[in-house]
């Protein structure tokens, strides 16, 4: 097992593409709200957290495919598209372009792992099981947003 370095990285200036806008991606793009600079999100349907963030303005939701010209501008690209076989194709895409990326369906494909985020600002905890046990870093997620009250 290869552990993974916590780096805490400032995407106020980023381009986060998520491609995917299922229940999976939807908590990611809920907690990304806060820390990239612009969020841009690719998928035919969408959980209504996504809907609901893209009407406040909080997002750039795009309903349709990915096209690969939507790598375009990405500094930061993830993927939860449902279809493991469509993550594996993107993800080749991204490393082509040397685009960090990070693929719910296989760790394998992941540059990164989307932490567990607790906070009381401007404190950021972030956890990760290095992939190997979510339900292992959801409760520590959990424990510390307790801890700092976050109710987020």
């Amino acid at each position: 097992m290869s552990l993974y370095f916590p780096m805490f990285v400032d995407l106020s200036e980023r381009t986060v593409l998520f491609i995917g806008a299922g229940r999976v991606n939807a908590g990611r793009i809920a907690a990304m709200l806060d820390f990239a600079g612009h969020i841009m999100v690719v998928a035919p349907e969408a959980d209504e957290r996504v809907t609901a963030m893209s009407e406040a303005g909080l997002i750039d939701f795009h309903r349709r495919r990915f096209d690969e010209q939507d790598l375009e501008g990405a500094d930061i690209v993830v993927i939860a598209t449902g279809h493991a076989g469509t993550d594996v194709r993107i993800a080749g895409m991204c490393r082509r372009r040397g685009i960090t990326v990070n693929a719910a369906s296989d760790k394998s494909l992941c540059d990164f792992y989307f932490p567990g985020i607790a906070r009381k600002d401007p404190l950021v905890v972030g956890v990760t099981a290095s992939g190997e046990d979510h339900k292992m870093a959801a409760e520590a997620t959990a424990y510390f947003k307790k801890i700092l009250k976050d109710n987020r």
